[in-house]
């Protein structure tokens, strides 16, 4: 026999991560909703996704038994239910102890599995959240009643303060609710002591004939108006003890079917019918619930009925209500669809047997070529197709906008600016820009440095500002693109900016550079970026102790990215950070030099030029081998060459090609030998031995088991302009001007290597 009560934990245990994940989410959600309306604070849209943040994470909770949890939030629903209702209104104040509950629950939610706490959440203020939150309502300063339970108790602080409010109540009692030994009159006793009961009548349409009545049934339907200081979901609390005996409704007085559609209108839909005639106020919990059951027992009598007609014929909602709902529902399945919970490791095992798949289909397409068999030839053809198909589908499966990320520092900007006395505004730009979802966890901490250190140390005071000739508010502005092929985020500030003489003399002083050895204005921005340096005058909460600044390089260029800064005194700082889309699969365009294979992506790809036979040129050095300039259309192009540039030991051929590529919105070109067309890349870590080669971000196998190398254009760009030379004698003398080497014939030809 099985047991039942080892299955439930079981399904517990197994379910517990999914929640975690969920209420993580639940939490960001309301911390940006709370941020939202502290510029709209009357927005009733944003209010009522609000209160079904903190619902849902209660609700949840008390799935799972996590009672702490659950009585906490329990407190925030009931604040954030008063919001709603109008009887308080969202101010900053009130702003700032919302945004408090919310890193309560967080600390709550990451003590269930132990998980690394928020920083500077260590404490529980529980008990003090509770207490401003109860101050806020309204009532709470007036005096103590001195007779009459909690419940009373609060209506009449509530009544005493002018804000009373008025309900709609409707009790369906259960046939056996006399023979479970319960009085409905005690109802309304009860009630009677919570405000004012009025328009107490009962319904006839269940009342059964003289002849059918029975003594022991109960056949009441109740229906009175309650005036008030309570909010509705405090009325429907005080029939929690008799759900068992009666259906209980609770709407706003007065509300009829106009209204309840008005509401439907306006909310975002919920995922199911029943969920939006609560969510509306047209149908009660409990009657949804009832008609659930009723639907159920309907079905195993094989009588499939609508849970609207269900509804409609226990509840009497009107039929253009449930049409309402029912259109709703239609609305948000057309837009949005359903969505699937994976866990990310699993996605992460298909991503890699996906690479595989890729590998091992490369290799089948040679063999076919090998063969000469059209009919092979074509099916290998067909099978790389839907390979890429499935590659590009399952990849788009780990993309996210990285506005999800930006969208975390809009609180972090909101602190620190007012722990530093300073006013700042946050701009977001191009946050829909999709990344893969590894990239997006592991960049995160990095910006989470570069923000505060913008807001730190870039930003001034108010009073600064002003006294420079600026506005008094400063601007931060994180923005993402896509370009040549991966993506650029940019950290912008108009603050004072780096002064340059200051990290000089911090070098000087750590001994990262010889004393009174200036180098380029470029270099000296990038000892920001050495382990220890730190130009902060004090050490504080937030920056001084010179670690940080190394660790962001490290964790991007971990990633296969870049980061860069530039920055003018009295103007402000741009940070770049350059991060490929994909840690993954990528589409690329593979060379040759000699018997070696690389690929560039092939989103950097701009063009590619054939030039004049090698033996046309000057290459007897190896500077003038590695490093040329030639003209196109009128414009200087830097050109490297890869066989001088990492030694490779192969003859030159007698023609070559040029692939030009674009980085950091400059062009520059490669000399290859062969040009092999497109091909997808797998991607594979480098090895230890090649980590510090400059130019590789890492490698792939291809069908026939070799390695190809991939590039990474923003480093080969930088050594493409590092010292050119041109292709006749030595360098020229200081001052003289460069001349361009002879044009070669440009052809430009497309990527399969014909002339265009």
């Amino acid at each position: 026999m099985t047991d039942r009560h080892g299955d439930d934990e079981s399904f517990l245990r197994e379910a517990l991560p999914a929640f975690l994940s969920e209420a993580r989410e639940q939490l960001d959600q309301l911390e940006q909703l709370l941020l939202e309306l502290e510029a709209t604070p009357d927005d009733r849209e944003l209010l009522d996704a609000l209160f079904r943040c903190a619902h849902t994470i209660k609700g949840s909770a008390g799935l799972f038994g996590l009672d702490e949890i659950v009585a906490f939030t329990h407190h925030v629903e009931t604040f954030l239910d008063a919001l709603r209702e109008g009887t308080v209104r969202l101010v900053p104040a009130i702003n700032d102890v919302l945004l408090r509950c919310a890193d309560q629950v967080r600390r709550l939610v990451a003590r269930v599995d132990g998980s690394p706490l928020p920083d500077g959440a260590a404490g529980d203020d529980r008990d003090t959240l509770i207490e401003a939150l109860a101050a806020c309502l309204p009532g709470a300063h007036a005096p103590a009643p001195t007779a009459g339970d909690g419940a009373a108790a609060a209506a009449a602080a509530a009544i005493a303060q002018g804000a009373p409010s008025a309900h709609q109540i409707a009790l369906h009692f259960k046939t056996d609710t006399f023979r479970d030994g319960f009085d409905p009159l005690a109802i309304l006793d009860y009630l009677a002591t919570l405000g004012t009961l009025s328009e107490v009548a009962i319904a006839p349409d269940r009342l059964p004939t003289f002849e059918a009545l029975h003594p022991e049934d109960c056949h009441l339907d109740l229906s009175m108006v309650l005036a008030s200081g309570l909010h509705a979901g405090q009325v429907d609390a005080a029939f929690d003890l008799v759900r068992e005996d009666c259906i209980v409704r609770v709407a706003a007085a007065g509300m009829g079917s106009q209204d309840a559609l008005a509401r439907i209108e306006r909310m975002d839909a919920e995922p199911r019918i029943g969920e939006i005639l609560v969510a509306s106020g047209a149908v009660h919990r409990t009657e949804l619930d009832a008609a659930l059951d009723e639907q159920a027992r309907l079905a195993r009598d094989d009588r499939a009925v609508p849970l609207g007609q269900v509804l409609r014929d226990s509840t009497g909602v009107p039929r253009q209500v449930v049409e309402a709902a029912a259109r709703k529902q239609r609305g948000r399945d057309g837009e949005d669809g359903r969505t699937v919970r994976v866990p990310a490791d699993r996605l992460d095992a298909v991503i890699n047997l996906l690479g595989e798949l890729v590998i091992a289909g490369a290799g089948t397409a040679l063999l076919a070529q090998k063969t000469g068999v059209g009919e092979l030839i074509e099916s290998s053809h067909q099978l790389g197709r839907l390979i890429e198909e499935v590659r590009n589908g399952t990849l788009q499966l780990r993309m996210v906008p990285v506005g999800e990320t930006f969208a975390r520092f809009r609180r972090v900007v909101r602190d620190v600016a007012s722990e530093l006395g300073k006013d700042v505004q946050l701009e977001i730009v191009g946050g829909e820009t999709e990344l893969d979802k590894s990239v997006v966890e592991h960049i995160a901490d990095p910006l989470m440095h570069l923000v505060r250190n913008a807001l730190d140390h870039g930003l001034e005071p108010p009073a600064e500002r002003v006294a420079a000739g600026k506005p008094p508010q400063g601007r931060l502005v994180l923005s993402a693109c896509h370009e040549s092929g991966g993506i650029l985020i940019r950290i912008q500030d108009d603050g004072r900016g780096v002064r340059r003489d200051r990290v000089l003399a911090r070098a000087w002083e750590r001994g990262l550079l010889e004393q009174g050895v200036v180098p380029p204005d470029d270099e000296i921005l990038r000892l920001i970026f050495e382990p220890g340096f730190s130009t902060a005058e004090t050490v504080t909460n937030l920056s001084g102790r010179g670690v940080g600044m190394d660790v962001v390089r490290r964790n991007i260029e971990a990633l296969r990215g870049a980061v860069t800064i530039r920055s003018e005194v009295g103007a402000g700082s741009t940070i770049e950070i350059r991060l490929p889309l994909t840690l993954a699969i990528i589409d690329g365009f593979m060379i040759g030099v000699g018997p070696s294979k690389f690929i560039f992506p092939l989103e950097s790809v701009v063009e590619v030029i054939e030039t004049r036979p090698a033996d046309s040129f000057d290459v007897s050095s190896a500077e003038a081998r590695a490093h040329c300039i030639v003209e196109l259309r009128g414009q200087v192009l830097p050109v490297v060459g890869l066989r001088a540039l990492y030694g490779l030991d192969s003859p030159e051929p007698e023609r070559s090609s040029i692939v030009v590529l674009k980085a950091s919105g400059q062009h520059f070109g490669v000399r290859v030998d062969a040009l092999l067309g497109q091909h997808q890349t797998v991607i594979k870590p480098l090895g230890r031995m090649f980590r510090s080669l400059r130019g590789m971000s890492g490698s792939s196998i291809l069908g026939t088991g070799e390695v190809a190398l991939i590039f990474d254009v923003a480093a080969l760009s930088q050594l493409a302009a590092h010292s050119p030379r041109t292709h006749h004698d030595a360098p020229p003398a200081a001052g003289a001007p460069r001349p361009l080497a002879p044009p070669a014939p440009i052809a430009p030809i497309d990527l399969e290597g014909q002339p265009t």
